[in-house]
């Protein structure tokens, strides 16, 4: 077990040192990471080059359609200047301080139906569109909507996570959904006070040609386009979002509820929301056509689905290498952590497997066994282990690499920012739970 940390912390740095320093291409590093990793960690030859495609092709089945889907939306957005509009009308509601607030409100309800990455990609024209409307650093406004879509895909059912935790646990559902309302505002707070304080200084490539493009793109707007209506220019983003959240809310085995299942399927979801831009675009006239953005948007999606499913490899890699249930035994073997022994089995799991989900189900499994003796209801554990999950973000994330090649972040940039963002969300958590048992309310 000593042999396979050491493996993963020593693959870590240089991967980090090779990207950053050597300034070798993302891509590359991944995947010669990934092979270096399960060789080392007792994977021969053969096995390991499985576990890197199959891990490649797990994250690309479901990610890679969705993300050119999603940039055709985001063309189409920018194109007919609705993005600028959108980002109008809601800095004219929340005023530019409360922007950051506005955005981890938003991605806190919207996460709850719909999975963090495509909820992401939906909102990168109205990301970028409300950074440059109010001369607000992107990372700002973008790490604000990531906090708050992050915070509901760890602690809220009926995603995934957190209803397998509850499972596990035996917790009550009706409690843990009480008890993890009362933590995710400790760790939205958390998260967005972060990028509202520490991340304005790092200005992007993005943040330095913004006013232009803002200019450029409110001029090339046509009249029509002006007066078209705020709710017509969300639809494209709305209605999949809705879509998605009714496959977890309808579910029957009848006509109307494999309907629904099949309306919610993320591809067939945004799919339609595509349809629904399509539409508006002839609507207005532009000087370009639709097969231009269509090619506009699968040129920009390649290199970010390549990246992410480079990502999703390495992190498939360290997850097979089974390292997360050493940890969980290594862990489990020391009583006098107490307390907050799962919030450190999760958030070691997390710094190690880069998945929320298998950090969430991991430490679950590895601690119900101890749900009797622990001085805490199964529900106050459940939200230990959730607030532990946050902690932290970094290189074996897909999400780290959808952020990186969506915004052209660098990845030092990303270690200062958006790694010690999570870590701030997590120990938010963690105080919230520590009020929750002073007060006895657990």
């Amino acid at each position: 077990m000593l042999f396979n940390l050491i493996s993963i912390v020593v693959v870590l740095v240089l991967l980090i040192f090779s990207i950053s320093k050597l300034k070798i291409h993302p891509f590359i590093v991944l995947i010669l990471a990934a092979i270096a990793l399960g060789l080392l960690v007792g994977l021969d030859g053969v096995e390991t080059i499985n576990v890197l495609l199959e891990g490649f092709g797990s994250t690309m089945k479901w990610i890679a359609i969705v993300v050119i889907l999603g940039a055709f939306i985001g063309e189409v957005l920018n194109e007919t200047g609705g993005a600028i509009r959108i980002a109008q009308k809601i800095l004219k509601w929340v005023g530019q301080k409360r922007l950051p607030w506005a955005m981890g409100l938003t991605g806190y309800i919207v996460s709850i139906p719909v999975f963090v990455d495509v909820a992401y990609i939906l909102f990168q024209p109205i990301t970028e569109g409300l950074a440059k409307r109010s001369k607000t650093p992107l990372l700002v406004v973008g790490l604000s909507l990531a906090a708050g879509l992050t915070v509901s895909h760890t602690l809220m059912p009926p995603t995934p996570g957190p209803l397998a935790v509850a499972a596990i646990l035996k917790a009550d559902l009706g409690k843990l959904l009480l008890i993890n309302s009362f933590i995710a505002i400790f760790v939205v707070t958390g998260g967005v006070l972060w990028a509202k304080l520490f991340c304005k200084k790092f200005l992007l490539e993005f943040d330095k040609t913004s006013s232009s493009d803002l200019k450029a793109t409110i001029e090339t707007t046509t009249f029509e386009a002006k007066k078209t209506s705020i709710l017509l220019d969300l639809l494209p983003i709305i209605v999949p979002i809705v879509l998605m959240g009714a496959g977890a809310f309808f579910k029957s085995d009848d006509l109307f509820g494999n309907t629904i299942a099949f309306l919610s399927i993320p591809m067939i979801a945004v799919l339609i929301g595509s349809a629904i831009a399509a539409v508006q675009f002839f609507q207005i006239k532009t000087k370009s056509s639709l097969n231009d953005l269509v090619e506009a948007a699968i040129v920009k999606s390649a290199l970010v689905i390549m990246i992410t499913g480079a990502g999703g490899a390495f992190g498939y890699v360290i997850r097979e290498s089974g390292v997360q249930d050493s940890l969980g035994d290594f862990f489990t073997s020391l009583p006098y952590l107490g307390f907050i022994l799962p919030f450190i089995v999760a958030a070691v799991l997390t710094t190690a497997t880069g998945s929320i989900t298998v950090s969430l189900i991991g430490a679950a499994s590895i601690l119900s066994p101890m749900t009797g003796i622990m001085p805490y209801s199964p529900e106050l554990m459940a939200a230990l282990i959730g607030s532990g999950a946050f902690c932290v973000f970094h290189a074996n994330s897909s999400f780290f690499w959808l952020l990186n090649r969506l915004h052209n972040i660098p990845v030092s940039t990303l270690y200062k920012t958006f790694t010690p963002q999570s870590l701030v969300m997590g120990i938010s958590g963690l105080l919230g739970v520590v009020i929750l048992y002073v007060l006895g309310l657990y």
